[in-house]
């Protein structure tokens, strides 16, 4: 009975790889040209920044801001992504499953860090087009930085429409697709599109008036973001602001016109939420806003507040049974990664850390 139950499974896992045959084939030979595209890219536009003194002054010393985070993004696909493919090609199952694992693990968080710094990239970009374009022409290279630099973007959009031919394949082959196979794919196409709308609503804080979205971001993982009309008790005032979420804290942001004004911050964990009728509130010691919303609002907001602090707490459950050495470390590393700025400033400026006063901590929930 179990020989024959592994040869229907054997039957199933070739029957599942030969449907989507084509779909496959588009997979691997696009993953392999995105990885080369990328190393290719890094060479050729890496080494410009090798002697300075050969850039136009608006260049020297913009590395960062001009490749971002590419290089980590190709490491990624060169050593996880692409070997993990090739291994497991055979095995579509066993592929999506250890897919998800590296999207669940925030390895593919790098790209939320990418879109986030496209904008200042494309911006240098703009400014010393006649440079690059002469570059492009002394290189031989037919398309030119600007569409390197868009590679990371249009590839992460890809992912969820090579994933959904997948699972258009094996919907029409039905009778001969495992069931745990059809829900594995559709799980890792929906996290791919999460991966992607996180990424996209990251762009905003490039709207926020001297916020560094760069380095926000890599000290603190964006998850999420909302819009609503708030009334700021401590301005004493009703606006539009956008919400943004991190693991770290909540930051809200006053929307006046095509840029946002940075208004406050709530750190986690001290920070209560108050559901209401019509609304919610966060606030602490020093802050207190009312967000208007439906009530399906509030509850996903509650549950996101919910999580943020849950996650701090089980930090700190896990810290506190380790070595009183670790626990230290532990926990300055989680507070330096929860300061945010506290005022508007210059850019150069633009991160200002203040202490957190654990004294001073108020969490709670509740209802009115």
């Amino acid at each position: 009975m179990t020989s024959i139950k592994c040869e229907e499974t054997a039957v199933r896992g070739e029957s599942a790889e030969q449907c989507a045959r084509f779909a496959l084939h588009e997979l691997l030979a696009t993953e392999q040209q995105y990885v080369e595209d990328l190393s290719r890219g890094l060479e050729r536009y890496g080494r410009i920044f090798e002697d300075q003194t050969t850039l136009p002054i608006g260049l020297q010393g913009k590395q960062q801001v001009l490749l971002a985070n590419v290089a980590q993004i190709s490491a990624l696909h060169r050593h996880e992504v692409l070997p993990l493919m090739l291994q497991h090609q055979q095995h579509l199952e066993k592929l999506f499953d250890r897919w998800r694992e590296l999207l669940e693990r925030g390895l593919f968080y790098c790209y939320v860090v990418f879109t986030a710094s496209q904008r200042a990239s494309l911006l240098l970009y703009d400014t010393n087009e006649p440079y690059f374009k002469h570059l492009q022409i002394k290189l031989g290279d037919p398309l030119g930085i600007r569409s390197f630099l868009l590679k990371p973007v249009q590839r992460i959009a890809k992912y969820p429409l090579l994933l959904s031919k997948f699972i258009e394949a094996f919907y029409n082959n039905r009778e001969v697709i495992s069931k745990r196979l059809f829900e594995v794919a559709c799980r890792l196409e929906f996290r791919l599109r999460e991966l992607l709308d996180t990424a996209n609503q990251s762009d905003l804080l490039n709207d926020i008036n001297h916020f560094n979205a760069f380095n926000i971001l890599c000290a603190n993982n964006f998850i999420t973001v909302g819009e609503f009309l708030v009334n700021d008790v401590t301005l004493r005032r009703n606006y539009s602001c956008k919400l943004f979420v991190f693991n770290t804290c909540l930051i809200h942001a006053e929307v006046t016109g095509k840029k946002l004004l940075y208004r406050g911050k709530f750190i986690v964990p001290d920070v209560s939420f108050n559901a209401k009728s019509r609304s919610f509130v966060l606030c602490n010691k020093q802050r207190e806003c009312e967000f208007s919303c439906n009530p399906g609002t509030i509850q996903k907001w509650e549950a996101i507040v919910r999580q943020l602090l849950e996650r701090y707490a089980m930090v700190t459950r896990c810290t506190s049974n380790s070595d009183p050495t670790e626990k230290a470390i532990s926990k300055v590393d989680y507070e330096s990664a929860a300061t945010l700025p506290v005022e508007q400033t210059t850019d150069a400026d633009a991160w200002l850390f203040v202490e957190q006063d654990v004294s001073r901590r108020t969490t709670w929930y509740t209802e009115s």
